[in-house]
């Protein structure tokens, strides 16, 4: 799979980051220096054809007249689009030549629902796969095929004791593999508490999502991010979790592939 990836911000640089060098996590937090044990063990810097950083949205006006100008030549089998200027994504299902496009939205206002339907119906007429996930983590798109997309575990209990864990996929920003690491060893004597740190673990890594609330989900990214890792963590360990999960997120969390 050849990845292409144009982005600005925090949230994209951490995520070429996690893909092309994953030992490179301590410089965003994690564990730190002195405590990374090196978990992760792959490398996808092989598969990833180029990254382009370009300016924050903010810094291009209000309109772009020609993106392909800013962006370049695009030629990649799976493009992974991180908060760019609208006028940018508006544009991509047109210049770009591409198999799959894929907006991951960390933020409200990095792809407005209107914005979204216009592009997909753009990929649609001219064949290209399009994902919208919400944030990134929180469904899956072809990049679970390498391992990233909703985070998955594999978790082996002594009791009620998390004696190994296994990250059988990660969310895109590895933000799985430090969950992990934290909650190995740990003993569960009440479930409220076991959620609770589940997630003090996910935002301690720390996770990027924008605590801006989204119209569409009715709650922050932040939060939606937080329900999904709780909710997968415990279904690994074989703690039903449904009612952690709010009624109006259960179709994010409990039914989104």
């Amino acid at each position: 799979m050849e990845i292409g990836i144009i982005y600005s911000g925090e949230f994209g640089r951490r995520f070429v980051s996690n893909l092309t060098y994953p030992d490179s996590c301590p410089h965003f937090g994690a564990c730190g220096i002195d405590e990374c044990d090196h978990c992760k063990s792959y490398d996808l810097s092989s598969s990833i054809v180029f990254a382009r950083e370009l300016e924050e949205p903010s810094t291009y006006g209000v309109y772009i007249e020609e993106p392909e100008r800013i962006v370049g030549e695009v030629e990649c089998e799976v493009l992974v689009a991180i908060n760019l200027h609208p006028d940018i994504i508006a544009e991509l299902p047109e210049f770009a030549g591409v198999k799959c496009l894929i907006v991951p939205v960390e933020h409200p206002a990095w792809l407005s629902v209107g914005l979204r339907e216009q592009v997909r119906r753009k990929c649609e007429e001219v064949g290209i796969e399009f994902y919208a996930p919400k944030p990134f983590c929180a469904s899956n798109t072809p990049l679970a095929d390498l391992g990233f997309g909703k985070p998955e575990f594999r978790v082996k209990m002594d009791g009620n004791v998390v004696e190994q864990v296994e990250v059988v996929r990660s969310d895109p920003c590895g933000n799985a593999y430090y969950v992990a690491r934290r909650m190995r060893g740990y003993e569960i004597l009440d479930v409220g508490e076991f959620w609770k740190d589940i997630h003090q673990h996910q935002c301690a890594y720390p996770c990027l999502a924008s605590m801006e609330r989204d119209a569409e989900i009715r709650e922050a990214p932040f939060h939606l991010a937080g329900y999904v890792m709780v909710y997968q963590f415990s279904k690994a360990c074989g703690v039903d979790a449904e009612s952690f999960v709010p009624e109006h997120m259960k179709k994010f969390v409990l039914d989104s592939v």
